[in-house]
């Protein structure tokens, strides 16, 4: 019976520290969740950018992993916006995000989103088409820090930075960055997919699994933000062979063939 109650108290204070933490994010610093955009859509992505719930285990949609997002169209059927998700990623790279409505033009760190960028396939770093991106922003950065953990950029970056893990967080499509994913035909694809998890709620460090999805061929777009050139068989080339004098042969070759007629080994 004693343990009962325990274990009760231990629920309610659980559930208070939760309740306290979220207590007043809906304005942070004088910013409130439609951030300081002026047109409609803007105001409502806004709104959906900083939600600050924390989703329960039994919220998660467990039929969403790294490739289901990346593949996704903007109306997919395994999944919806506003769904918990959960997936073990490869962290390439962690950047400060733009000035943005979003947190109404705030130009310090605290008060800007941090952008990480996941991959599953880091031994093929740079390839654009293949990143997803996740986002931790003001308000979770601020309710971890009110428990003790520190995701400031710094801290992300030394903590996080070229490790799996296992991340969650909410659903989000940003349509704002629709003709800068793969498959779009932009003419600057920086990112696989509009669908983000937008805010992050939980990161940890774990191991690589044994077994991963297959990754979507990359065709036709950048594969790096520096031009990849392949190396172009010529179609002629100088006979290799040496004649008696001791001077190369000046017969033209067709490649692969390294020697003339006269001189083939």
């Amino acid at each position: 019976m004693v343990c009962n109650i325990r274990s009760m108290i231990q629920v309610l204070v659980a559930v208070v520290l939760a309740t306290a933490s979220l207590a007043g994010q809906s304005i942070l610093d004088t910013c409130g969740m439609e951030g300081s955009a002026v047109r409609s859509d803007v105001r409502l992505l806004n709104i959906k950018k900083n939600r600050y719930d924390l989703p329960t285990d039994g919220q998660i949609n467990r039929r969403v992993d790294f490739v289901t997002m990346l593949t996704a169209g903007e109306n997919p059927s395994t999944f919806r916006e506003g769904d918990a998700v959960e997936l073990v990623a490869y962290i390439e790279e962690v950047k400060i995000g733009a000035v943005e409505s979003v947190n109404c033009k705030a130009k310090d760190q605290w008060h800007r989103d941090t952008h990480i960028e996941l991959t599953i396939n880091p031994m093929q770093t740079g390839v654009k088409e293949h990143l997803l991106v996740a986002e931790v922003t003001p308000r979770l950065r601020q309710i971890m820090r009110d428990r003790g953990i520190d995701w400031s950029h710094r801290a992300l970056v030394d903590s996080f930075k070229g490790r799996w893990v296992r991340i969650r967080g909410w659903a989000f499509y940003d349509a704002m960055h629709d003709d800068e994913s793969a498959g779009s035909g932009g003419s600057h694809i920086w990112r696989g997919s509009p669908w983000e998890i937008h805010p992050v709620t939980s990161i940890e460090v774990t191991s690589r699994p044994a077994n991963l999805p297959a990754l979507p061929p990359v065709q036709g777009a950048s594969t790096s933000n520096r031009e990849v050139k392949q190396e172009q068989q010529p179609s002629s080339r100088q006979c290799e062979g040496v004649t008696r004098t001791g001077n190369r042969c000046k017969r033209t070759v067709k490649a692969p063939s390294r020697y003339c007629y006269q001189h083939q080994p």
